[in-house]
């Protein structure tokens, strides 16, 4: 009996198809190309600069709605 069921797994072993390797998979190159064609450093001064013109451009529709009174 025990014969029999070594022989039907091992029979089923050998019918199960063995898989191939996968290929490696390409590693990614989002590193090396910078964001909008900008460096950090330039990414930083455009930020900055972005951020100043909202403060203004807040700043004087704040004082043309009458919101805020210079003293």
């Amino acid at each position: 009996m025990l014969e029999d069921l070594r022989k039907i797994t091992t029979e089923q072993a050998e019918e199960l198809p063995v898989p191939e390797k996968m290929p490696a998979p390409k590693p990614n190159r989002t590193r090396n190309r910078p964001l909008l064609g900008m460096t950090a450093g330039q990414r930083l001064i455009i930020s900055i600069l972005l951020l100043i013109m909202i403060l203004v451009v807040g700043s004087l529709c704040l004082l043309a709605t009458g919101r805020i009174v210079l003293p």
